[in-house]
C-alpha cells in the first residue's frame, strides 16, 4: 500500500514537473507584444512606414530664433511657423486612402494650420483625406505665437496620426518646450548651487567646522526657497533665491577649507613640536655624557 501511495505521489509529482515545463518554454517562445506595440487607447503607435515626414521651425524674431537655436525652446510668447513635410512611400493600393488626424496645443486653443497638396493650398481639414496615388507632396503649416509662461513647460506643437483600412500609424510627434532667458537662468543657478552645496558638504564632512555647518544650512534653505519658487512661477525670485543659495555654499567652502588648513597647521605645528622636544632630549643626552666622561677623565 505504502509502494503505491509513493508511486502515485512520484508520479503526480512528475506531470507537475512537466506541466510547469511546458508553460515556461510557451512563454518563453511566445512573442511579447505590448499595448504600446498595438497602438492601445493612450499608448504610442508604430510609426507609420507608409510616409516619409520632414520638419523645420522658423521665427521671425531673431532672439527668438536665436533662443530656438541655443536651447532648442520656443521662447514664450514668441511668433513661430512650423512646417511639415509628407511624402508617401511603400505604397501600394491594397491601403487605399487613408485618413490623416491632427492633434496641436494650438488646434485645441482655436488655431488651425494649413495644408497644402502639390502646391496647393485646400485650407484646414481634420481628419485630412489623403490619397497617396495622386497626393505626393502634403505640407502642414502652423503659424502660431507660443504661449507665455512662468516655468519650463512641454506643449505639443503638432502631432499626425495616420489611418489606413487596418491600422493606426503615428507619423511624426513633435514636442517643444516652451521657456524664457529668464527661466532658463533660473534653472542654471538652481543646478549650480545644488552642485556647490554638494562640494560644500564634502568638505565639511572631512573637517566637522561649525561655522561651515551654519553657512551650509543657510545655502540650503536658500535653494529649497528657489526650488519652490520656481514650481510657483516666479523665475526672477527663484534666480535671485539660487545666488544666495550659491554665495552661501561657498562661504561654507571657504570656512571649511580654512578649517582643515588650521587643523592642518596645528598638526604640522604639533610634529614640529615633538620634533624640537625630541631633538633637545638628544642634545641633553650628549651633554649629559660628555659631562661625565669628563669627569672620569
Amino acid at each position: 500500500m505504502l509502494h503505491a501511495r509513493h508511486f502515485c505521489f512520484s508520479a503526480f509529482f512528475l506531470l507537475l514537473v512537466f506541466c510547469v515545463s511546458a508553460l515556461l518554454s510557451v512563454s518563453v517562445f511566445l512573442p511579447v507584444v505590448s499595448i504600446a506595440q498595438l497602438g492601445g487607447g493612450g499608448t504610442e503607435l508604430l510609426l507609420t512606414p507608409f510616409l516619409e515626414n520632414k520638419s523645420s521651425i522658423s521665427c521671425p524674431n531673431i532672439s527668438a530664433q536665436e533662443f530656438l537655436n541655443s536651447y532648442g525652446m520656443l521662447k514664450n510668447g514668441s511668433e513661430f511657423t512650423l512646417k511639415v513635410i509628407l511624402t508617401p512611400t511603400n505604397y501600394s493600393k491594397e491601403i487605399g486612402k487613408t485618413e490623416l488626424y491632427l492633434h496641436s496645443y494650438f488646434i485645441d486653443k482655436g488655431i488651425e494650420p494649413s495644408i497644402w497638396v502639390n502646391g496647393e493650398n485646400i485650407g484646414y481639414h481634420n481628419p485630412f483625406e489623403m490619397n497617396p496615388e495622386t497626393d505626393k507632396k502634403v505640407e502642414v503649416i502652423l503659424s502660431a505665437k507660443a504661449p507665455e509662461v512662468s516655468k519650463r513647460t512641454p506643449i505639443t506643437l503638432l502631432k499626425i496620426v495616420q489611418e489606413t483600412s487596418k491600422e493606426k500609424y503615428l507619423v511624426v510627434n513633435i514636442t517643444k518646450n516652451v521657456s524664457s532667458p529668464l527661466i532658463e537662468r533660473a534653472l542654471a543657478e538652481i543646478e549650480k548651487a545644488k552642485s556647490e552645496i554638494k562640494k560644500a558638504k564634502k568638505i565639511i564632512n572631512e573637517t566637522g567646522s561649525e561655522e561651515a555647518s551654519n553657512y551650509l544650512q543657510t545655502a540650503e534653505l536658500h535653494l529649497r526657497n528657489a526650488e519652490n519658487a520656481y514650481n510657483e512661477g516666479r523665475p526672477a525670485e527663484a534666480h535671485e533665491e539660487a545666488k544666495n543659495a550659491i554665495e552661501s555654499a561657498r562661504l561654507a567652502c571657504e570656512r571649511a577649507s580654512a578649517a582643515r588648513s588650521f587643523a592642518s597647521m596645528l598638526k604640522f605645528v604639533a610634529l614640529a613640536v615633538v620634533v624640537v622636544i625630541a631633538v633637545v632630549a638628544v642634545l641633553l643626552l650628549l651633554l649629559k655624557r660628555q659631562r661625565e666622561r669628563g669627569k672620569l677623565g
